[in-house]
């Protein structure tokens, strides 16, 4: 046999060796970038989803404060197991004035590619902060009975009508919101005024009895079972009304709004001929924007501030 010809085929060998095995390289390298890649990746999602989690989880512990920061915690707990965050990692605080909660807090990520480096799991770490502040605006809710402001006591009983409210030194009475007329005055008496009212608009006083709405808005509410003791944030006992800077008018004139109060409707009545409805005043969170410059008087927005 000719030895050249032997010669070639084992360099050809050599060079077919040499050729797979920088391909085996190569593709070692090139899969492990992409697991790098994968994982790298992974962690990006995660952080997000640990973010997004710990936000609701603050978001929804909010809606329990001032009043009642240990429901606040749960709540929040609660929303992180329901997103799949062991609540056991994650520290939840809350401010002294109870307007604030702040949870912080790692998630555990096993790695799956890179293990083959030497590298089994790491920890994302998140945080979330919300503050309540006094809400600057309502949209959508809000009912057209004002109240003059003025410092008042959580969960008092008080009065509202046209007359001056039983042991307050306000009045109490009627607003028109987005027109006048006992049409619309049923419709947002029943459902909520569907516009939008912000601190220093002004609005009108709305006069007369209304009797036949007086009439349906008190079967409409004495028919909810709900208690003082015992409602839901969904209740329809609860009730949106503005803040005005006095009542002091005659027949209709312009107020000026200069906050927002939450009440649970405690009954309807009529006496006399003149709706009058008792109601109690309470802390309340509503959807809406924040105004730390206004005074607190119990309704209050919520903020993302991390």
């Amino acid at each position: 046999m000719d030895k050249s010809i032997n010669s070639s085929a084992l360099q050809l060998n050599k060079e077919n060796g040499n050729v797979s095995l920088l391909v085996l390289l190569l593709m070692v390298i090139l899969l492990s970038a992409t697991g790098f890649a994968i994982d790298m990746g992974r962690i990006v999602i995660d952080r997000a989803k640990l973010s997004n989690a710990l936000d609701y989880a603050a978001l929804a512990g909010a809606q329990e404060l001032p009043d009642d920061p240990e429901a606040a915690k749960a709540e929040a707990r609660a929303y992180l197991v329901d997103n799949g965050i062991d609540p056991t990692l994650i520290s939840i605080n809350i401010s002294e004035d109870r307007k604030t909660i702040e949870l912080k807090g790692t998630k555990e990520l096993q790695f799956t590619f890179i293990r083959i480096m030497g590298f089994e799991k790491t920890n994302v770490v998140g945080s979330s902060k919300v503050i309540l502040g006094a809400v600057k605006s309502v949209k959508g809710g809000l009912r057209p009975f004002a109240v003059e402001d003025f410092d008042y006591s959580y969960g008092t009983v008080i009065t509202l009508k046209q007359e001056g409210g039983d042991g307050y030194h306000g009045n109490y009475g009627v607003v028109a919101l987005g027109g006048t007329g006992s049409g619309n005055y049923e419709s947002n008496a029943l459902y909520g005024y569907k516009g939008e009212i912000a601190i220093g608009d002004e609005i009108q006083t709305e006069p007369g009895n209304m009797a036949n709405v007086s009439n349906a808005l008190k079967e409409y509410i004495n028919s909810i079972p709900d208690t003082f003791n015992n409602f839901n944030r969904d209740s329809k006992r609860l009730w949106t009304v503005p803040l005005v800077d006095s009542l002091a008018e005659n027949g209709r004139g312009t107020v000026v709004v200069t906050g927002f109060a939450e009440v649970f409707v405690e009954s309807i009545q009529k006496k006399s001929g003149k709706i009058e409805i008792n109601a109690r005043f309470i802390r309340f969170v509503l959807n809406g924007e924040i105004d730390q410059t206004v005074e607190d008087r119990g309704t209050y927005g919520i903020k993302l501030v991390n």
